[in-house]
């Protein structure tokens, strides 16, 4: 029993104590102990915003320094990516980007033959966000076997890593006025695919890609006639920016594997008929009879219908207006315009066995289309038709018919595989003010792969007699997401006597008219007018936001 009672006054002494004394007081009783090493530094964090990390800690009393070391490996840090020792109570710096890093630091003592360093502490995890500081530029020839190469201006870079197709590797430096100005163009460039990385000193900060190509460059005065007559079949010819060449007065017709581009992305060479001898019933281009090639492509051209690229001239029928036995697997137009034709730019006529498999238009404006006449963009009532047609990112604007007419009278039923329309603004469709016509007619076709349309803007449309939505036969699948119409878009006929075919209960409404929605949509400008279009960003062609 008095042992109890003197255990009880004992506890009884510490407690007053403690509270006599105070919480803080014990606390530095405690921390101040000489003890034979220093403690831990704590409150060790990482601060990530982007790639750039700021490693703190709380300082260490009587340490002198402190040793950081940074690792991609939890468990091993015998290659560490930090090995530093500093007295600043944090660290910066710049790390690759999407890594996972693993930090521990320590605090070093004065004298260590008195005193021990601390310990490393528990291993700090921190990943970096992704970063691309080529963002959306995209590298591109800026003369033939050459490279406009931009980035984020003011970004700490050091150099490039070029790769070629055939893995051939080659490092270029970077000045610190081309870092600042976010550029850098390179010169003698093969002709290959290239893989472009951008590093400050080992630290990866972007990567793209770009093509160099390119076998004739022609520039004002240029026969392109000839010279595509000439070309080997599989090679390039690359036009001078701005420049206009003539096609002549009569149809030019292709027999080999060729591309023709523009060297510049936003001053397209503008490509015509000339002379005297073109009609408005006249045709651009077109195939040799019984020719077959695999591909056939344009990129960065300017396509008008006015000869000699004159709006007082002839407005010739159509661009293409083939007639004659052909097989073609591929007819693509990339970032080209095609305008002013009286008819029609895409037509396949006169039964004569032509086989192209995929008609495709990629990032392309489309306008000012068959108002000399009734066809649609995309035009074939023939026994002969492409069967697959994709319009990517395009806009098309103001034309009389039809986006896509493909009918066939019976008893033959047209086979087709794809009708994809995908990232499209389309604007003053079906406007026949004599005719009800539809914005697809497949009448008479079959789409073995469905008619799909996806993140699309529909604007105005319709005209005295009618606008319509589709037609095509029973068992096509139609599939439409992510799109949406403005109030003056009409797929109804006006009057009635044409059986609906309207599609907008597939579609999204939006509450205003085009005007509403685009800053001038009659004149080709479809910046957005109204910002809170809930669309932005995801439907029509992207390029305009």
């Amino acid at each position: 029993m008095k042992r109890l009672i003197k255990k009880i006054a004992f506890i009884v002494c510490i407690s007053v104590m403690f509270f006599t004394t105070g919480c803080n007081d014990i606390f530095n009783q405690v921390t101040e102990l000489n003890t034979s090493r220093l403690f831990r530094p704590i409150s060790f964090a990482a601060t990530v915003n982007k790639t750039q990390v700021t490693l703190s800690w709380v300082a260490v009393n009587n340490a002198t320094s402190y040793t950081l070391q940074v690792s991609l490996d939890s468990l091993d840090y015998s290659k560490p990516v930090v090995d530093t020792t500093l007295t600043q109570l944090s660290y910066v710096k710049e790390f690759a980007g999407a890594t996972t890093y693993y930090a521990k630091i320590r605090a070093n003592a004065i004298d260590t033959t008195k005193i021990k360093n601390s310990g490393f502490n528990s291993t700090l995890s921190f990943k970096t966000q992704s970063e691309n500081i080529f963002g959306i530029n995209v590298p591109f020839m800026a003369a033939m076997n050459s490279l406009d190469i931009k980035w984020l201006p003011k970004a700490n870079v050091t150099h490039l890593v070029i790769t070629a197709s055939d893995n051939t590797t080659s490092t270029v430096s970077i000045t610190s006025d081309e870092a600042a100005a976010g550029e850098k163009v390179i010169a003698s460039l093969p002709n290959s695919n290239y893989t472009i990385q951008i590093y400050n000193k080992d630290i990866l900060r972007g990567k793209t890609s770009a093509l160099v190509e390119g076998d004739y460059y022609l520039d004002s005065g240029a026969d392109l006639p000839t010279n595509i007559t000439n070309a080997t079949a599989g090679q390039v010819i690359v036009l001078a920016p701005g420049v206009n060449f003539p096609m002549g007065g009569s149809t030019y017709r292709f027999s080999k594997d060729v591309k023709v581009r523009g060297l510049s992305a936003t001053n397209r060479p503008i490509v015509c008929m000339s002379g005297a001898t073109p009609t408005a019933t006249s045709s651009m281009l077109g195939f040799v009879d019984q020719s077959t090639m695999n591909y056939v492509k344009f990129e960065n051209i300017d396509f008008t219908g006015y000869c000699d690229n004159n709006t007082a001239a002839i407005k010739i029928g159509y661009l293409f207006n083939n007639n004659l036995m052909t097989t073609v697997k591929s007819l693509s137009f990339k970032n080209c315009n095609l305008h002013n034709f009286g008819n029609t730019p895409m037509r396949l006529q006169a039964s004569k066995g032509q086989s192209i498999d995929t008609l495709s238009f990629n990032s392309c404006v489309i306008n000012e289309i068959g108002f000399s006449s009734t066809y649609a963009i995309v035009n074939s009532n023939s026994a002969d038709y492409f069967k697959n047609i994709y319009f990517n990112n395009c806009t098309v604007y103001n034309f009389k018919g039809s986006l896509v007419l493909r009918t066939a009278a019976a008893p033959v039923v047209a086979i087709m595989g794809n009708l994809n329309i995908t990232n499209c603004t389309i604007n003053q469709s079906m406007q026949d003010p004599s005719s009800a016509r539809y914005l697809i007619d497949a009448n008479g076709t079959t789409f073995t792969n469905g008619i799909n349309i996806k993140n699309c803007i529909l604007g105005s449309s319709g005209a005295a007699i009618g606008a319509n939505g589709m037609r095509y036969l029973t068992g096509t699948i139609v599939n439409i997401t992510g799109t949406y119409y403005t109030s003056d878009y009409v797929d109804d006929p006006i009057p009635a006597p044409v059986t609906s075919t309207s599609i907008k209960s597939k579609m999204t409404p939006y509450s205003g008219a085009s005007t509403s929605l685009w800053n001038n949509p009659v004149s080709g400008d479809f910046t957005l007018k109204d910002a809170a279009f809930p669309g932005k960003g995801t439907a029509g062609d992207l390029r305009w936001y």
